[in-house]
């Protein structure tokens, strides 16, 4: 788990009075980091990872419009916050290139998905060239796992991120301390976000004991439909689904039932749908990622 705050603020203490919010923006951050706080807990489906960086993308809008605030680059260009700022510049290319990586590692899952696709839509009967697609698409499932664990050592660095020591904020600075929140809330949520997306790719390839509740649901199933997932609201990952399916290929081929081809289908196709959804918000994420690093070293040049 991320710690509750990575940076360390100093405030001069002059009075016990509690800061107040003197930006609109960040009041919006703070509620948009509590509404993706709530829903952290339940991101084991697509839908709440794509509900989830789409609430992300929402933060970094509004931290960008924070950082574009003539009195914020003012603050942040202070002699005195300037090591912290050069800091927040190496972890906004650590997000970046993290933010890249797993863009493109989706991008792969959607082209060897279709290409097992095409193969079970080509060769219905054929065992043997089935299998061997199969072992090909379990392959490069392995070596993703790898990949994305290189990516979560990565992401731990950046949670171990310093800050660059302390900040110091004057007693009358409210501003400065609501944005030093701001930045840090923001910070850390990107690192949740991205930690539940890795988790979602690096479900194991063939775990048996799994194995046996999803693969007695399939073989009961004599009617094919793409939906069949939703059958007594089982919760399962979209992987362990795909991969319960093309189990039942590799022992039974296409000779015991057609559904078994139809259902790896089904699968696939919906998988490569989700992958999609999901590519799609990563590349918005990626640009406001862009646009966040600009504007952090517009503020290092001042």
């Amino acid at each position: 788990m991320v710690a509750v705050s990575k940076f360390s603020i100093k405030i001069q203490p002059k009075s016990i009075s509690l800061p107040c919010r003197s930006h609109p923006t960040t009041y919006e951050i703070e509620e948009l980091l509590s509404k993706i706080k709530t829903a952290i807990e339940e991101a084991s489906s697509v839908e709440a990872i794509c509900n989830n960086l789409s609430h992300l993308t929402g933060l970094y809008k509004c931290m960008n419009d924070l950082l574009t605030s003539s009195k914020t680059q003012v603050l942040l260009s202070n002699e005195e916050n300037k090591k912290w700022v050069d800091e927040l510049v190496d972890e906004s290319v650590r997000f970046l290139d993290i933010c890249g990586s797993i863009r493109d590692m989706l991008s792969e899952i959607k082209d060897h998905s279709r290409d097992l696709l095409c193969a079970l839509r080509r060769r219905k009967g054929d065992h043997v060239t089935i299998e061997n697609s199969i072992m090909k698409y379990n392959c490069f499932r392995k070596n993703l796992r790898k990949r994305v664990r290189g990516l979560s050592a990565s992401l731990k660095q950046a949670d171990n991120f310093s800050g660059g020591g302390s900040v110091v904020v004057g007693n009358d600075n409210h501003q400065l301390a609501a944005v030093i929140r701001a930045v840090v809330g923001v910070s850390e949520m990107t690192i949740l976000v991205f930690e539940s997306l890795l988790m979602f790719l690096c479900v194991p390839v063939s775990k048996p004991r799994r194995w046996s509740i999803v693969v007695s649901k399939l073989m009961h199933k004599e009617m094919v439909a793409c939906e069949d997932q939703k059958e007594n609201h089982v919760a399962v990952n979209e992987f362990e689904s795909i991969d319960a399916a093309l189990r039942i290929l590799c022992k039974y081929g296409s000779y015991g039932s057609i559904g078994n081809v139809q259902i790896a289908q089904c699968r696939l196709e919906r998988l490569g749908a989700q992958i999609e959804s999901m590519e799609s918000r990563l590349e918005l994420m990626f640009r406001f990622l862009v646009r966040t690093q600009v504007l952090l070293l517009n503020i290092v040049s001042q």
